[in-house]
């Protein structure tokens, strides 16, 4: 109450837990500095103590602040929001990020998107097994004719690959998340002040 620099205040915010405060806080200092360096541990520090708190909505604002889209989107995963997950998937196709895509068909569990992916990078034979692996005939076609044009061969990929054995490949899929709700259950606590106190 007393505090009116926003640095403190932000720093006795996390050191209390008050996470409204703290973001109050976080969002001053914004205005002050812009968004350099500064601003952004900030933000970073805010999603670290929100995370711990358990209240995810706070740590998808600062991670979103903090333009950190690899923590971003597994957040989303964990969460089972496919939905921001694919819009996720969508702006790391507009940077031009191949492994920001990758990441997400990943954990959006797409295999059509990863064989994309993997032709789009040059890694024809590696998408063309996927291909044929997640059967995608007409897609592993296409590619097969790429790599046979450009004077490459496809014979004895597939038997790279052990298939029906324990070790062969699986289609992964995203896991299915706890809880979709909100943030995670918390207890109320009273807030006093020190006029309560005397």
């Amino acid at each position: 109450h007393f505090v009116r620099d926003p640095q403190t205040r932000f720093r006795l915010a996390l050191a209390c837990g008050n996470i409204e405060a703290a973001m109050e806080s976080a969002f001053s200092l914004e205005q002050q500095q812009g968004l350099d360096g500064k601003a952004r541990d900030v933000w970073g520090e805010l999603g670290s103590e929100a995370l711990r708190q358990g209240n995810h909505q706070v740590v998808e604002m600062s991670y979103q602040r903090k333009k950190d889209f690899d923590r971003l989107s597994f957040l989303y995963m964990l969460t089972g929001d496919s939905e921001k997950l694919r819009k996720m998937l969508k702006i790391s196709n507009m940077r031009n990020d191949i492994m920001g895509r990758y990441h997400n068909a990943l954990l959006l569990g797409d295999a059509a998107e990863r064989v994309a992916v993997l032709e789009a990078s040059g890694n024809l034979p590696l998408a063309y097994i996927s291909a044929n692996l997640h059967g995608l005939v007409d897609v592993a076609e296409r590619i097969k004719v790429a790599i046979e044009t450009q004077e490459g061969s496809v014979e004895g990929l597939m038997d790279k690959v052990p298939v029906g054995t324990k070790k062969g490949g699986r289609l992964l899929q995203p896991p299915t998340p706890i809880i979709r709700g909100g943030n995670w259950p918390t207890l109320e606590i009273k807030k006093t002040t020190l006029e309560d106190l005397s």
